[in-house]
């Protein structure tokens, strides 16, 4: 082993031991170059989540940046997201990454893992509130096209001078147009017929004369057991009755 080597391998078990009393139940040593620590993101209004940061030293770090790898910790027992509850995908994981490179980056030749996983812990929190409020405010804005939706179930067209002035001249053509009816409602070409009115109605007369049949009406009236009148042998028992008046009165004058 070279100088260079020791040093490096010194550097590295240093920043370990550090590492481990940072994060004492976080960090999972795998070996003496490998471990990994579980980074817990518990923003406020954000759906809890924990990430695994993989750490493995190169033969020349922290002259070089860490071999690195980023996953979410799957976590059975935790709850079903609701509608604007955010939660970490594969893009976002991508981007988690881009950021702890940038800050290897600009820690290249000092210890850097403690600087890349608060990077990692406050892009991921940052990310999650985003998500979250970006979901917040579509739900509000489906729930205001909602409401305005149902309110628009009770407003009316407006009415304009145009509108009603176009209104009324139909409305106006349509009542002083005779209704058609029947074979002349059938035919457009047809001759209209003034619609019939209470003072038309037909009168006894012409009832009479349009159904023979009423002449001969009352004899329904007639049922058994009906006494019919004779007048004219009412009138001649009258006549009678006065013949014998007169005659006894001309013996009284003799």
């Amino acid at each position: 082993m070279t100088m260079a080597d020791a040093r490096y391998a010194e550097e590295q078990a240093s920043e370990l031991e550090i590492l481990q009393s940072i994060y004492p139940t976080e960090l999972t040593q795998h070996s003496a170059t490998e471990f990994s620590i579980s980074i817990a993101i518990d923003e406020e209004d954000v759906l809890p989540c924990t990430l695994d940061l993989a750490i493995s030293y190169t033969p020349e770090y922290p002259d070089e940046l860490p071999g690195f790898s980023i996953s979410v910790v799957e976590d059975e027992d935790a709850p079903e997201p609701g509608e604007t509850d955010a939660v970490l995908d594969a893009a976002d994981v991508a981007t988690l990454g881009a950021a702890v490179r940038a800050t290897g980056e600009e820690s290249r030749g000092i210890a850097m893992v403690f600087s890349m996983a608060a990077a990692l812990k406050e892009a991921a929190g940052q990310l999650l509130i985003d998500k979250t409020n970006d979901l917040k405010r579509k739900r509000e804005a489906r729930l205001q096209r909602e409401i305005a939706a149902e309110q628009a179930k009770f407003v009316g067209t407006p009415v304009t001078r145009e509108s009603f002035l176009a209104w009324k001249a139909a409305f106006d053509a349509e009542m002083s147009a005779p209704a058609a009816t029947g074979a002349d409602a059938a035919d457009p070409k047809a001759p209209r017929r003034a619609i019939a009115r209470p003072d038309d109605r037909p009168t006894g007369r012409r009832l009479f004369e349009q159904d023979r049949s009423l002449a001969k009406s009352d004899s329904k009236f007639l049922a058994d057991g009906d006494v019919s009148v004779d007048t004219s042998r009412r009138d001649r028992e009258r006549d009678a009755a006065d013949d014998d008046g007169s005659g006894d009165d001309d013996d009284d004058d003799q």
